[in-house]
């Protein structure tokens, strides 16, 4: 039937697009030659015709399906950078080892942060024992102990970082890299990563979503925020 259809001398267009719709229209052309041109003695099959145009009506739904999936991730893409918008102003926590200083009498004050006592890391899993250590510009590092940390984002004070080694612990008026590490009893290490508190300054919008301009940090996506805060 093909080479019946093939060798047809007519010079009719059956279409070289790779849309649904173009497939279809040159399904029905081919169809409508195949029948003209058939061996009466050996006529078309209507179980394979019936076939090749479920493939077809398949390919015109899944293509319908992947047209709609594209239009429902440009609107929330869309939604999304609308969103970013809101959070001008606002502060947000993102991974990174944080900037604090240990000022004498007042404890760690984590550069732009609302708190002078405050700092936060993100646990993957719960910890018996959380260490975190400050290390300034010269390399001298010292360690404090967090017992019993549960899984989240988790926030401490100067309060709760006791008996700091080696004695007699961070000098006061230096910066300090804040890193931390998080293990069990049973050796197991849960993933942790500290927060850097950063102020959105402005907002881009980009085809790939939407850009935050921060105060003392490069530019991220949305998808970099861990925390939004007031």
């Amino acid at each position: 039937m093909v080479a019946a259809v093939n060798n047809n001398s007519g010079s009719e267009d059956y279409g070289n697009g790779s849309s649904a719709a173009d497939l279809t229209d040159s399904f029905m052309k081919l169809l409508v030659a195949q029948m003209q041109n058939q061996d009466p003695t050996n006529p078309m099959d209507n179980n394979q015709l019936t076939a090749q145009l479920a493939q077809f009506n398949t390919a015109a739904g899944v293509e319908k399906l992947n047209t709609t999936v594209n239009g429902v991730q440009a609107m929330m893409a869309q939604l999304g950078s609308m969103s970013a918008s809101s959070w001008v102003g606002r502060s947000v926590l993102i991974e990174g080892d944080p900037k604090v200083t240990f000022n004498s009498g007042i404890g760690i004050q984590q550069e732009g942060a609302d708190s002078a006592e405050k700092f936060s890391f993100l646990l993957g899993g719960d910890a018996d024992t959380v260490t975190v250590t400050l290390t300034d510009a010269e390399g001298n590092a010292y360690t404090s102990e967090l017992k019993n940390v549960k899984s989240g984002v988790k926030t401490y004070s100067l309060d709760d970082l006791q008996n700091f080694q080696p004695e007699p612990g961070p000098a006061p008026d230096t910066e300090y890299t804040l890193t931390f590490k998080a293990n069990n009893v049973e050796g197991e290490s849960p993933e942790v990563s500290g927060l850097m508190q950063e102020q959105v300054q402005g907002v881009t919008m980009t085809a790939n979503g939407a850009v935050l301009h921060l105060l003392n940090h490069d530019p991220i996506g949305m998808a970099d925020v861990v925390v939004i805060q007031k």
